[in-house]
């Protein structure tokens, strides 16, 4: 039976009862502000891209979703009408030899298109990802200057490496800016100096950094709808697909859904355990679709002659 973390008020806001944290035991950063505790859980299924030839592999996988939550008492339902597919840029930045990336660290930059026209300015993302809880919290993600900005700490939550039908964390400590694309060019240009967790990587900036194996991906993203799982907990449910060219053959998929919450303890355990299910139920019935083992962000890093070491 896979390993369900239970979590019970009182206790610290995103730390699992049976996990050991490694690395937070101050609790605060330099400066003295409080460490940042995990506020989503993520789950993530990474799909085949063989799987999505026409738009009815949507349709398809939308459908299979609907049933299996349906099988779970999770409901998914439309809330108003739909966005419609979304078209995204996505490009990831790192040295030539990947030092960002073997050191944990992303540094990823999304700009939304529709009509083949940017629609705002380009998101740009710095994150420490980790399978340590601990560790991830204990990095101090926020820039040196910029007052613009949110922290998204997050669970991720993926199936085991070698099979189907349990479940794996990754802990995302992110920092996310939103600026016009002339001044996210100089930031990704002088990451070492905005970002202070990047100095020991980076030293002094003597390394650049570039688009990572060169691609840029083109995502189209479909959004399935809400899932509900009782007791106020909600989730919206997506499918992504990755591209390296606008109409090119894709390189990955994702399938994601994921619950906010203030504190752990504000789960509610039945919600909870209705997430949990469904995810572990989609692998079995959608195992012909998963590709194991893999991120989305290690498939682009895979992409080229040579790859870094992954710790995802």
């Amino acid at each position: 039976m896979p390993f369900v973390a239970r979590w019970k008020c009182g206790d610290e806001p995103g730390i699992a009862i049976g996990t050991v944290p490694s690395s937070r035991t101050a609790g605060r950063y330099s400066d003295g502000h409080p460490q940042d505790s995990v506020h989503y859980r993520e789950y993530k299924l990474i799909l085949r891209p063989d799987r999505f030839r026409s738009p009815d592999a949507f349709r398809d996988f939308g459908k299979l979703v609907r049933d299996v939550a349906a099988s779970v008492d999770v409901e998914l339902s439309r809330h108003g009408e739909s966005a419609g597919d979304h078209l995204r840029e996505v490009v990831f930045f790192d040295t030539p030899g990947f030092h960002l990336y073997e050191g944990s660290f992303i540094v990823r930059k999304r700009t939304c298109h529709r009509d083949g026209w940017p629609t705002d300015d380009p998101e740009l993302t710095f994150k420490f990802r980790h399978p340590d809880l601990g560790s991830a919290a204990a990095i101090d993600v926020r820039p040196a200057r910029t007052a613009d900005y949110r922290i998204k700490f997050k669970e991720e939550i993926l199936p085991l490496r070698e099979r189907a039908g349990g479940m794996r964390s990754l802990y995302s400590h992110t920092c996310v800016l939103r600026l016009p694309d002339a001044r996210s060019g100089t930031l990704v240009a002088q990451a070492w100096r905005a970002f202070p967790a990047l100095r020991p990587i980076l030293a002094d900036g003597a390394t650049p950094l570039d688009v990572v194996q060169g691609v840029y991906v083109t995502e189209l993203l479909d959004e399935l709808g809400v899932l509900d799982f009782g007791h106020g907990a909600t989730g919206k449910a997506d499918v992504a697909l990755w591209r390296t060219t606008a109409i090119g053959p894709a390189i990955v998929g994702e399938f994601s859904y994921q619950v906010r919450f203030e504190r752990a303890c504000d789960l509610h355990e039945k919600s909870r355990a209705r997430a949990d299910r469904l995810f572990l139920r989609l692998q079995s019935v959608a195992r012909h679709w998963l590709m194991l083992g893999v991120t989305k962000t290690s498939v682009v890093y895979g992409a080229g002659l040579k790859a870094p070491r992954t710790h995802e």
